[in-house]
């Protein structure tokens, strides 16, 4: 090593040694550790979606390399303190696209900074029991196991699939009062609004044209015909790009929200409000315009289309209010029985949500085919117009929802754990529509399959049967050729998990499972009855089936040293909520920690 390499070791030896080691042992508190971590997952299925002019590839292969250093400092000085955590993430893949991005290392060797903690908090703040926080922070006042409704002050993090209720941290002011041991108001303002972090997969969601957002179902088949004829004549509607309209960062839209927090015996009460905006975006406006480009496809010179119609989609965050309540506690149930039988443990979440409307603009362009010609014009929502009419369909109502997770869990001695819940409704699902009514969302739409009896000599094929039944310009009415499936826009879910514990436990084997109970609505034109109909895709048919797998072994070998090996499995039809592309796929994972 160089005199300049000594030199530089040793001054920060010297920096390092001067932030940990107190000036004073009774003034000063210095905690530090952290971890190194490893992760090697491998997608082993094929998860590509798009025709050759639009494809997305998902291929059978590595997608995450990622090594993390998590450095945790706790520094505390009598009533005050500042916390630190956070991630330096290497990717470990290249992000190089040619000779000249060799030379640079931040796209050989791409890394980022996570910060899950940046905050400082003092106690007993201007009156005894008022503490105070400010900074980079998570609040979590839900008290399910990862699913919580009532979550909502910070974004949710959903890149990484594999860390279920996960959330991104953001600057906050947190007040907690505490009027006795057993009653606490809490108070939190978080100045400028942080959207969800989307996993990479969520760019295959563009390619699905099909999955209308507008509630009106009349609507969406007038469109999905549309769409469907401009795709027989060799144009079809593809997205081309999005905008985010992210709230300005004004006053008017701060975040905040208060909690209740108190004890009932032996249960744990919460009561709290959010007044803020949903995460995950919405779409409010959309515009078509017609490219004229022939072309085929590279590998068979006879699939060429003629052009395409190009959307560009501006999403925004809509404002919503929710009110929660939480409870946790233990139930002793069969305790009569038994003195060896535990009591029970369970935790209920429930979150009210308070939407605003929201409508969907969708402005198009000249459009010209086969002999009709469309002017640039606002879409005519309610009929043909030369200048458009009616009002901008709903996308989302102001009605309100409810989202809510029960579990229970019990442990049965050293060696097993089961935890049950309930979970009704996602983090990425919004809007009224359940079991007990209300809309629903489109999974899949399109034309459905004609039969050959309906084609005459005015309709003598598919492209002629839409126009003259479902797509004219001049009458347009889709009830005859439309097909979706459909599903509640707040879904159920069972969800299971059982640990089993061994070796004193360091060794962990670990089985999760989601099973999507929501069942789905084929929604078509039948020419046999002459009028549109209904099949119902229960759970636990073929149709209807979606569950999530997530078994993982994990050994402690001590010294902070771990090993943890398992796979996501995600199934179901590709409109489903776990076969969805967009979900991303199963997945085989390691991981190698080491912790101090």
């Amino acid at each position: 090593m160089g005199a300049f390499g000594m030199l530089r070791t040793s001054t920060l030896a010297l920096a390092l040694s001067a932030l940990a080691a107190p000036a004073s042992a009774s003034e000063l508190e210095l905690d530090f550790g952290g971890r190194i971590q490893s992760n090697i997952r491998y997608r082993p299925d094929d998860k590509s979606v798009g025709a050759w002019y639009d494809r997305t590839d998902q291929k059978s292969e590595f997608v995450r390399n990622e090594h993390i250093l998590k450095l945790k400092v706790n520094a505390g000085y009598d009533r005050f303190q500042g916390v630190v955590d956070a991630d330096f993430v290497w990717t470990g893949f290249t992000r190089s696209q040619d000779l000249e991005d060799l030379s640079f290392r931040e796209t050989v060797e791409p890394n980022r900074l996570e910060a899950h903690s940046a905050y400082l908090e003092g106690s007993d703040v201007f009156v005894e029991g008022l503490d105070l926080r400010v900074g980079q922070q998570i609040v979590s006042w839900g008290v399910a196991d990862q699913f919580n409704p009532t979550n909502n002050l910070n974004a949710d993090d959903l890149e990484d699939r594999l860390l279920f209720g996960v959330q991104q941290a953001n600057l906050m002011a947190r007040a907690d009062y505490t009027v006795e041991d057993w009653f606490t108001f809490s108070g939190v303002l978080v100045p400028l609004f942080k959207p969800a972090l989307l996993p990479k997969s969520a760019a295959v969601g563009l390619k699905s044209t099909d999955r209308l957002p507008m509630v009106d179902a009349a609507l969406r088949r007038r469109i999905h015909s549309e769409q469907g004829y401009a795709g027989l004549n060799d144009y079809p509607t593809l997205i081309q790009g999005t905008e985010l309209a992210l709230p300005e960062p004004t006053w008017r839209n701060m975040q905040f929200s208060f909690r209740l927090a108190f004890n009932l015996g032996e249960h744990d009460v919460a009561l709290s409000y959010y007044n803020g905006r949903s995460d995950i975006p919405l779409p409010v406006s959309n515009t078509l315009v017609q490219t004229m480009d022939p072309r085929c496809d590279p590998n068979n010179d006879a699939d060429c289309i003629a052009g395409s119609l190009d959307t560009r989609v501006t999403l925004t965050y809509p404002h919503i209010q929710v009110a929660g309540l939480n409870m946790a506690g233990e139930a002793d149930l069969l305790g009569w029985i038994s003195d060896d039988i535990s009591p029970l443990g369970y935790r209920f979440e429930l979150g009210v949500y308070f939407p605003s409307e929201y409508r969907i603009e969708v402005q198009q362009g000249a459009v010209s085919l086969m002999g009709f010609e469309v002017p640039a014009r606002e879409y005519d929502y309610n009929g043909p117009s030369v200048d458009g009419s009616g009002e901008r369909p709903v996308v989302l109502s102001d009605r309100p929802y409810a989202k809510w997770t029960l579990g229970v869990d019990y442990t049965f001695d050293e060696h097993w754990y089961v935890n049950a819940m309930w979970v009704h409704g996602l983090a990425d699902e919004v809007g009224a529509g359940d079991w007990m009514g209300g809309d629903k969302k489109v999974r899949q739409g399109g034309l459905r399959e004609f039969l050959p009896s309906e084609f005459t000599t005015e309709s003598p094929d598919a492209r002629s049967y839409v126009l003259n039944n479902c797509a004219n310009p001049l009458n347009p009415d889709g009830t005859k050729c439309a097909r979706e499936v459909l599903r509640n826009s707040i879904g159920d879910y069972l969800v299971l998990g059982v640990d089993f514990k061994w070796s004193g436990g360091d060794g962990l084997f670990r089985v999760f499972t989601i099973w999507d109970l929501t069942g789905y609505v084929e929604d078509t034109y039948d020419p046999l009855q002459r009028q549109r109909v209904e099949t119902k895709w229960s759970p636990v048919s073929k149709e209807g089936f979606s569950l999530v797998i997530f078994p993982e072994l994990n050994y402690n070998f001590g010294g902070g040293f771990e090993l943890g090996a398992g796979a996501l499995a995600q199934l179901g039809r590709r409109y489903t909520k776990f076969g969805d592309p967009a979900a991303g796929g199963s997945l085989i994972w390691t991981r190698a920690r080491y912790s101090f």
